[in-house]
């Protein structure tokens, strides 16, 4: 029957698995198979650590071997203590063996193991130090007299009385003897019945306090291991200790020895030997020669020499920021994905614990892996300078144009402005809101707590549910911070500003003449915008800036038949004016209408590009690069 060789399987093996973890061929070459068994002696035994622990059972006798007083069953105890650790006693030693021996037999795993109590419990007494061995204690409610001052009359004996002198026509005040004392003052003692003690609480009435002394202990392994031949290989002594007392999962012919000599004072020692199957190759890659290494009943690899390092190198070269369809290959060839996933969640694989891949090698595929992030980081905030400028421009502009409309339609409103509360003096709110200045909604002043901390809460559940990437705990109580602050500003202010609006009466033509030269800038440039061709955008410019000056000489012609402006013969300084008195409505508003404009520029402009990163991202299907970047939410 043809036989296939380990050197002919191992190098099938790698071939095989290889291509597939990599792409590419492995051409791996083994040579110089040397198979041996070494035979190994294992001792390990057991120092037993005995001790005595007490236990109070009060006024209640246990059962055990009586001895007399308390001292002496804890002197007896200690006494079996010290012949059970010496291994004089035959008994003790059985029982030792009961509990270990079946393991010991079988695999020689265990190490450490608790014994348990034995079973002598000593027993012994002492009087009881609370009554002195009476078994009673005085009343502590009449303090040993027996008798209580009588409640009714307070210990006089007598009570105040009156009575309606019918014939007189007068209250009569006096006093008689106590109905419930009898006119003594006192009462017997309804705890003691009059005898002034009690039962002992302490020893239940016995007298005696019982304590019990047992025996237990652990038995300590201690371990060692020796070649009985010298038919090994160099690293045979490396893979024994690395895998400990599970080596003897990949042993054979386990057989029990007679011990010689001590092991570390052990009381108990057994002896073992077994064999060891291991293998060793060389194998040769890309013409360098490296040392493979087996063991075990399963042939485990020790050391697999990295014998797929010269190809995972040549895949993880190709990863390098600036071809996407390489990149993708690349992440998607399973060796380079396990070291990605492993160096990210920090857990082990055997492509490395085992050394198919060597530590340099995972090192060089994390470093392109990195500038890969690196790269792809750069990408995705090119060019946001420029935008969150051009947006904060038009943010700007858009808040301003949205405030003087509110300004020209509402003049009143706008005009009362500075009366109201402004965003610069929310602190000062809040301090008195947490110092309990006023109340809010008309409730206790204590109830503004449980209105800022319930706020801060949800604002906090709110950032880490619906903020669309993952951030730092800092950026998260930061954003936080600034909802609990802002968002009972911004409420208030809706509903009270909403109620006054809703008040005034709107200047709708006012509004019109004025919001047209501020609207009109939107007209412009989206005469520039919309052409993609640079003449058709000039034509488009010129178009626009026609019709806007068309729209304002139409008003002015209209405007002595509508009185847009009352005043038509100084209708521009009208207008002005009318301009004028909204850019001061502004003006009080600045903070406010700022903030506006930063926040939209800073969280849409950044959302945006986060949202297109993330695209760019997700076309190289790799859930830790999404990890990598931040973009896994």
């Amino acid at each position: 029957m043809y036989y296939v060789s380990k050197l002919e399987q191992f190098q099938s093996f790698i071939r095989s698995n290889g291509k597939a973890l990599t792409g590419v061929d492995v051409p791996v070459k083994l040579s110089n198979e040397q198979a041996k068994l070494p035979q190994l002696k294992f001792t390990f035994g057991w120092t037993i650590e005995v001790g005595v622990s007490e236990h109070q059972h009060g006024g209640h006798c246990p059962v055990g071997i009586k001895s007399g007083s308390a001292s002496n069953a804890r002197d007896y105890a200690h006494d079996k203590a010290k012949e059970y650790a010496s291994g004089q006693n035959s008994l003790f030693n059985d029982r030792f063996l009961n509990i270990l021996g079946p393991d010991i037999t079988s695999n020689f795993l265990i190490r450490n193991r608790g014994l348990k109590s034995a079973p002598e419990t000593y027993v012994g007494s002492k009087v009881c130090y609370n009554c002195s061995g009476s078994g009673s204690q005085s009343c502590s409610s009449c303090y040993g007299s027996g008798k209580n001052s009588c409640h009714g009359c307070s210990g006089t004996g007598r009570v105040s009385v009156s009575r309606y002198d019918s014939y007189n026509q007068r209250t009569v005040y006096t006093t008689e003897s106590c109905s419930s004392c009898w006119g003594s003052g006192k009462k017997t003692c309804s705890r003691c019945g009059g005898s002034g003690s009690v039962t002992c609480n302490t020893c239940s009435g016995g007298g005696y306090l019982y304590y019990s002394y047992t025996i237990d202990g652990d038995a300590k392994r201690s371990t060692k291991w020796a070649y009985n031949s010298n038919d090994y290989h160099e690293w045979t002594s490396e893979f024994v200790k690395n895998n400990g007392l599970n080596l003897v999962y990949h042993l054979t012919d386990i057989t029990e020895v007679d011990v010689e000599g001590a092991l570390d004072g052990c009381t108990f020692i057994y002896a073992f030997t077994a064999k060891l199957p291991t293998l060793q190759f060389t194998a040769t890659i890309d013409s360098i020669d490296t040392k493979m290494c087996f063991a075990g009943k399963k042939d485990t690899t020790h050391n697999a020499g990295g014998v797929y390092d010269p190809a995972v190198w040549r895949v993880a070269q190709k990863m390098t920021g600036k071809n996407q369809a390489e990149d993708k290959a690349v992440l998607a060839t399973p060796a380079i994905k396990d070291i990605i996933e492993a160096s990210a969640t920090s857990t082990q694989i055997a492509l490395l614990t085992e050394n198919w891949v060597s530590t340099d090698i995972k090192d060089a595929v994390i470093s392109n892996y990195q500038t890969l992030v690196s790269s792809l980081k750069k990408q995705s905030v090119k060019g946001i300078a420029p935008n969150m400028l051009l947006s904060l421009v038009k943010y700007t502009y858009l808040f301003f144009v949205l405030g003087m409309l509110i300004a020209l339609l509402f003049p009143s409103f706008a005009a009362e402005s500075g009366q109201r509360m402004s965003v610069t003096q929310v602190p000062e709110w809040m301090f008195a809101l947490l110092t309990m200045k006023f109340g809010l909604f008309g409730l206790p002043a204590f109830a503004n707590y449980a209105f800022a901390f319930g706020l801060l809460w949800l604002s906090y559940q709110c950032v880490k549910k619906w903020y669309w990437k993952n951030i730092s705990n800092t950026k998260i109580w930061l954003l936080t911070l600034s909802i609990t602050l802002l968002f009972p500003h911004i409420a208030f202010s809706i509903y009270y500003n909403t109620l006054a609006l809703l008040n005034g009466s709107p200047a709708i033509a006012n509004t019109l003449v004025g919001g047209s030269i501020l609207l009109g800038v939107y007209l412009v440039v989206i005469g520039f915008k919309w052409p993609q061709k640079w003449y058709s955008k000039l034509l488009g410019l010129l178009a626009a800036v026609g019709a806007y000056c068309a729209i304002q000489y139409g008003l002015y012609a209209i405007n002595p038949t509508y009185a847009f402006i009352a005043d038509h013969a100084h209708y521009t300084r009208e207008v002005t004016q009318l301009l004028a008195s909204g850019v001061d409505f502004m003006q009080t508003n600045l903070v406010e209408w700022g903030l506006l404009s930063i926040s939209f520029t800073y969280f849409l402009t950044r959302r945006r590009f986060w949202l297109k990163a993330k695209t760019m991202v997700a076309d190289y299907d790799s859930p830790v690069l999404l990890k990598s970047m931040n973009m896994d939410k």
